[in-house]
Order: C-alpha cells, then structure tokens, then sequence
C-alpha cells in the first residue's frame, strides 16, 4: 500500500493558517456587532441588532454614514477630473515629463505627514490665510469650523492623491492608438469631440481602476482625517472609521465600533464588486 505525499498537505498549511488568520478576527468582530461589548464591563451580552438600529436611526450614526458617503463621492469626482485634466496637459506637452516629476511628490509624503503640515498651514495663522489676508480675502477657520472642516479635508486629500490619478490616467491615455487620433483629425473632429467620443470611451477601464482604488480607500479614510480633526468639530468630519475609533478606543464600547467597521466592510465590498462586475461586463461586450 503506498503512503500518499505529504508535501502537497505542508504547502497548503501557510495558505489555511493566513485563512483561519483573516477570518477569526473577522467573524469575532461580526459577533461582537451583535453585543454590547465594553471592555470594561466583563463579557458581551447579545442584543440583536440593537447597534445596527441605533447607528443607522441615531443622529450620530447617521452623521457618520453622511460624512464618510459625502467625503467619498466629493475625493473621487474631483480627483478625477483633475488627475484626467492634469494627464491630458502633460501628454501635449513635450515637457511633461518633467512636470509629472513635480506632480508626483505629493505622493512621496505619508498621508500622517502630509495632513500635519497641512494642518500647520491651515491654523487661524497659518500660511494659507496669510496669502489670503495679503490678497484683501477674508480669512477662513479651516479645520476649526463645522461649516469648512470637511471641505479643508477633501481639499488635502485631493492634493495627497490626484498624483496617483494622473499616473493611472495617463498610462490610459498612452493605451490609445495614435491612428484614431489621426482618423479623427482627418474626419474634422476638434479636440472636445475627438477626447469625448474616442479617448473617453477607451480610457473607461482605466478610470473604472481608479474609481475603484480611490473610492475604497476614501470610504476607510482615518489618516488624514484623524490627523487634522480628530473627528471634528462638532463630529463635522467624523466618518465610520473615525466613529470605530471613538468608540472602541476612547468609549470601550467594541460592540458599537465593530457595527460600524462591520458597515465600512459591507460598503467597501458592494463598492468594489459592483465597480469590478461593471468593468468585467464592458470588457465582454
């Protein structure tokens, strides 16, 4: 009777080790959503759904899901019109290599780094209102004002990320044929037409990628927005990974934090399958 091989069995070990690694953590947390965990109150008790009720009725829950859907939908829209903008004007120019080397840096800088300097920057003192002042325009309490702090935060991730954009546009726009661009100079098509009915249309995977990358990464945005805020004020930029933080760090109330992770996973997964199974369908077709 021969004895099978074991190898096969060992180097499938590492793979269900790095499974039962994921998971665990994943299912206990999902358990947990279901309890009014506290820390430091001994063992969670199961209350059914009470913390998805109450994130999803309450104010600030709802505040929560608002900030972190309105910073998503706000980061993607101008990033990408800038990143696709930026990309266009650096391919027609002979000196656009150049340029991007500039553009890039941004993107050298952790997002930690780069959000304390900006928030520096952006202090009632700061350079920013400084250069304000000097040009006779009011003065602004950025990151110290419910009315502009969310927008002082999407304003540093647009100048941290739309590098990031133009690489992935313009390696899309350089996947275009230049015989379409002839084509259509021949057939009398100015520049609008020629980038809305060809160099749009055959950059589409490209800017489905983007979208993708951009919109996962803002829905769990902590760094930048921690950083400069810490949520506030007013809960003004207080989105669910900042409300998970709050909550199982500062409140000890794990139950209530994992509800809002367990929320941020389920978006970030519907996001990114829905995006993927519409790229994959205008691959097909």
């Amino acid at each position: 009777m021969k004895h099978k091989p074991a190898l096969p069995y060992l180097l499938v070990l590492p793979g269900i080790a790095v499974l039962v690694a994921i998971l665990y953590p994943f299912f206990t947390g999902a358990y947990w959503s279901f309890t009014s965990y506290r820390l430091n109150r001994g063992d969670p008790d199961l209350n059914w759904g009470r913390n998805y009720w109450s994130l999803f009725t309450t104010g600030d829950g709802l505040n929560a899901i608002s900030v972190t859907l309105t910073y998503v939908v706000a980061v993607v829209i101008i990033e990408l019109v800038l990143g696709v903008g930026l990309a266009l004007l650096l391919n027609s120019n002979r000196y656009g290599n150049y340029f991007r080397l500039i553009i890039v840096l941004p993107l050298l800088l952790p997002p930690v780094i780069a959000a304390l300097m900006w928030n520096v920057m952006l202090t009632q003192n700061g350079v920013v209102n400084y250069l304000l002042d000097s040009a006779g325009l009011p003065t602004l309490l950025w990151l110290n004002s419910p009315q502009t702090a969310l927008m002082s935060v999407i304003l540093i991730d647009v100048w941290i990320f739309t590098p990031f954009v133009v690489l992935l546009a313009q390696a899309g726009l350089r996947s275009v044929p230049k015989e379409l661009a002839e084509a259509s100079a021949v057939d009398g098509a100015g520049p609008v037409k020629h980038f809305f009915s060809i160099t749009l249309p055959m950059m589409f995977p490209i800017l489905i990628v983007i979208i993708t990358f951009r919109g996962i990464d803002s829905l769990k945005m902590f760094d930048i927005i921690y950083t400069t805020t810490a949520g506030g004020p007013v809960g003004s930029t207080t989105n669910l990974h900042v409300m998970a933080y709050l909550e199982g760090i500062r409140n000890l109330n794990f139950g209530m934090a994992m509800t809002a992770l367990i929320v941020l996973w389920a978006l970030c997964y519907a996001s990114a399958y829905v995006l993927l199974r519409f790229r994959r369908q205008e691959a097909m077709s």
